[in-house]
């Protein structure tokens, strides 16, 4: 086994009580922008492909699954157990939002505790947990996208940052939205959430959640469509245990593009969970190369996304789980004989079929 890279095989693959305590620190200027990314202030991904690395000793992820769009380098840290610092070089300002999904054959879970700039880089902390609460290590994919502009493909992200407000405004430092206008959440219960896109309405696109905090629970997308001129995005969070909670989350909404607002990219909402093979539904699914993705059932909740002419030998695999229920899903691996493979998973710890959110991005 070649424990550097996803596609070898290796069986293993959203602040705090304020803005200014989960988020402090210096901010440094950075300029560089990526190609084929409108209005980037910076971007990032990585795979932390070696989860019991030695304590507080930082290590290089596999280069061709760790990405920075100012030519810095990334690095990876655990300071205990299931407890990771991801370190991204020369992206040190304040906003953004981060996606993390677990990786691996296991039911564990991942979620971003914070991040903030230190210095001249970006630490984005993140915590990993078995189904039943436990702190573990285990590897998982983390992506970064700080933006700005108008104009382009549709695009949006927040950081729902007061779970328990009725309707606000989320962090403008850290929400976007491509149309300039301000995102907001209103609750509807426990763990409940609408998220309204402001003026980038339409029937199709793509939805990644992640929670957020040094916590076990899990979030993900219930549905998403158009309000007039918006787009509407219900969200649900659960405990470990499968019951509502009021939880942090990150969300970024795309249209055309991928999670990090670029491309090469490929997107898809599984939407038929028990089928052996489909092409899934057209208006939720994008492939930058302009062909048609396609999903396969292995067993149960166990699939591959193919998204042709993407190069599935390096790249960042975000999931999330979609629907009502409190099943959630991961990445198991991704390489262009099985392309992505992703599991999903009852409270419980067994595979079931489901729905799902998986993109791809390079």
């Amino acid at each position: 086994m070649n424990a550097t890279r996803p596609h070898a095989g290796w069986r293993a693959r959203a602040l705090a009580l304020t803005a200014t305590l989960a988020l402090a620190g210096g901010t440094a200027a950075v300029t560089a922008t990526p190609a084929h990314a409108v209005g980037s202030l910076g971007r990032a991904y990585v795979w932390a492909h070696s989860p019991s690395h030695a304590l507080n000793t930082p290590y290089a992820p596999s280069a061709a699954y760790s990405r920075n769009s100012t030519g810095a380098a990334n690095s990876v840290v655990r300071t205990g157990t299931g407890l990771y610092t991801v370190r991204l070089g020369n992206l040190g300002r304040t906003g953004g939002t981060v996606h993390v999904t677990a990786y691996g054959a296991t039911s564990n879970t991942c979620a971003v505790r914070d991040w903030n700039p230190v210095g001249n880089r970006l630490d984005v902390r993140v915590s990993c947990f078995t189904r039943t609460g436990l702190r573990v290590n285990t590897p998982f994919t983390a992506s970064f996208v700080n933006t700005a502009g108008s104009g382009g493909a549709r695009f949006a992200y927040l950081w729902a940052n007061s779970p328990a407000a009725a309707a606000y405004t989320p962090s403008t430092t850290y929400q976007f939205n491509s149309s300039g206008a301000l995102n907001t959440i209103t609750r509807s219960g426990t763990g409940r959430y609408t998220v309204r896109l402001r003026a980038i309405g339409s029937a199709s696109g793509h939805v990644q959640v992640t929670a957020y905090g040094d916590t076990s629970a899990r979030c993900k997308v219930g549905n998403w469509f158009v309000s007039g001129a918006d787009q509407l995005v219900n969200v649900r969070c659960n405990d470990r245990l499968g019951n509502p909670a009021d939880q942090r989350y990150t969300l970024t909404y795309a249209r055309g593009t991928g999670v990090q607002r670029a491309t090469p990219a490929a997107y898809a909402w599984a939407n038929l969970p028990a089928s052996a093979a489909y092409n899934p539904s057209a208006a939720y699914s994008y492939n930058s190369s302009g062909v048609v993705n396609r999903i396969r059932r292995v067993s149960q909740g166990v699939y591959r996304f193919h998204p042709p002419n993407q190069q599935l030998t390096n790249g960042n695999v975000q999931v999330t789980a979609y629907g009502s229920d409190t099943k959630y899903c991961k990445v198991e691996r991704w390489n262009p004989t099985d392309g992505v493979q992703v599991r999903c998973y009852t409270v419980a710890g067994a595979l079931t079929d489901t729905y799902y959110d998986v993109s791809f991005q390079r």
